[in-house]
């Protein structure tokens, strides 16, 4: 786990959340889920990576409509990756057409559509 790279995730995150707080109470919402983790990630004290799944805040994005900011889901897709481990060796490699292989940012942000 690359805690610097989560914490500089994490930083980016609360800023663009907190640029929407007060006009969207479903930014508000994943401020309060996302909290605990972005605390805990820029004091560095994460050391094991999260199951994809018991990350907080992704039905937001649908049931919520935080989907219309582009770059809170880009932010929030990288938060995430980091913290499930960062993206895979095999993610990095590029495709058989010598074109690059998507990255995990692109994929989870394809999940939350």
């Amino acid at each position: 786990m690359n805690t610097q790279s989560l914490k500089q995730k994490s930083l980016k995150l609360r800023l663009i959340i907190d640029s929407l707080k007060a006009q969207d109470p479903a930014a508000l919402k994943l401020s309060v889920e996302l909290e605990p983790l972005m605390t805990a990630a820029d004091q560095e004290l994460i050391r094991t990576p999260m199951e994809w799944r018991d990350i907080p805040g992704r039905y937001l994005f649908t049931e919520e409509g935080l989907r219309r900011y582009r770059e809170l889901e880009h932010a929030f897709a990288e938060f995430r990756i980091e913290l499930s481990g960062g993206e895979s060796p095999t993610l990095r490699r590029p495709c058989s057409r010598g074109e690059p292989a998507p990255t995990r940012t692109a994929q989870a942000v394809r999940t939350l559509q």
